[in-house]
């Protein structure tokens, strides 16, 4: 089971996604990110740190870049 919490934490603790709005969804195996990002950097920093949590089988990559 994905512990929604615990990417949250990790997202928000990460120092080059502060100030971006990342809101996550789990759905059994997988994880949807949505929301903004500033750079395409930070959109796929966000989706590194979603497929390092034990138990992601698919990862959504829905941010925007604005």
């Amino acid at each position: 089971m994905i512990e929604k919490s615990q990417l949250e934490s990790v997202l928000k603790s990460t120092l080059s996604l502060q100030g971006c709005t990342i809101n996550v969804k789990i759905s059994k195996s997988k994880v949807i990110l949505s929301g903004s990002v500033q750079t395409p950097d930070q959109k796929g920093e966000a989706e590194r740190l979603a497929w390092r949590v034990i138990g992601v089988w698919t990862v959504a990559n829905d941010l925007v870049i604005a």
